[in-house]
C-alpha cells in the first residue's frame, strides 16, 4: 500500500499547482493566497485519510511474533534430560550403507507444540534424523527417517508414514535404548520424483 500513498500525494500536488499556474489572473490576491493554502493543505489531507490503510503488522502484532519467536528458540535450546549419545547405521538394498553418531531422546516430550515419542539425530556428514510424532499436537502419528548432505542441507535418501499414498511404508519401534526401522526409502527423500522406492533398515543405538 506504501507505494500508492506516494503517487497520490504527488497527484494531488501536481493537479493542485497546475490549476493555480493556470490562473493568469494576478489582480485578486486574496484568491492566490487561498490557492497556495489549498496547494499546501490537500495533499496532507490526502495522506491523512489514506494513512490508516496498511498491510504493515501492528505493533501489538510484531511485539506478539518477536515474544512467539523468543520462546520457540527457548524451547529449541532446552536439551530432554533423558538425552544421551549413541551409533546409528542405515543399510539399504541398493548396497549403500551409511554410519553415524547420534544423539538421542527416547521418553515423550512436547516440542513447537507436538509430543515426539523419540528421536535420534546426527550431525555428522551425512546429517540423519529419526523421528516419532505420537497423539498429541498439530503433528501427530507421523514417523519419518531423513538423510541429508551436511555441506548444502539437500535429501538424499527419506523414508516416511505421509508417503504410504505413493506406495512407502515406514515403521519405527522403541525397544529399550534402541530405535529400529524399516521401510521404503525414495532418492531425495521425494516420493514423487524419486523413482522406485529401494528398501532399507535403519538401527540406532543410544
Amino acid at each position: 500500500m506504501r507505494t500508492t500513498w506516494i503517487p497520490i500525494a504527488l497527484a494531488t500536488a501536481l493537479v493542485t499547482t497546475a490549476c493555480g499556474a493556470s490562473d493568469d489572473s494576478t489582480d485578486d490576491t486574496t484568491d492566490t493566497a487561498e490557492t497556495e493554502a489549498t496547494d499546501v493543505t490537500e495533499p496532507t489531507e490526502a495522506a491523512e485519510v489514506l494513512t490508516p490503510v496498511t498491510d504493515d503488522p501492528t505493533d501489538d502484532e510484531a511485539e506478539s511474533a518477536g515474544t512467539d519467536a523468543a520462546a520457540g528458540g527457548e524451547a529449541a535450546d532446552e536439551v530432554p534430560p533423558d538425552a544421551g549419545s549413541g551409533t546409528a547405521t542405515l543399510t539399504l538394498a541398493n548396497g549403500e550403507s551409511y554410519d553415524f553418531s547420534v544423539l538421542c531422546a527416547l521418553e515423550p516430550q512436547i516440542a513447537a507444540g507436538s509430543e515426539i515419542l523419540f528421536t535420534a539425530t546426527s550431525y555428522d556428514d551425512p546429517l540423519l534424523d529419526i523421528t516419532q510424532f505420537g497423539d498429541e499436537g498439530p503433528v501427530t502419528g507421523i514417523g519419518s527417517v531423513t538423510v541429508a548432505d551436511a555441506s548444502n542441507f539437500e535429501s538424499l535418501w527419506g523414508a516416511s508414514t505421509m508417503y504410504e499414498p505413493f506406495g512407502g511404508t515406514l515403521e519405527l519401534t522403541l525397544d529399550g535404548s534402541t530405535i529400529r526401522g524399516t521401510g521404503s526409502f525414495y532418492a531425495g527423500d521425494d516420493p514423487i520424483d524419486g523413482g522406485d522406492p529401494v528398501d532399507g533398515d535403519v538401527v540406532a543405538n543410544c
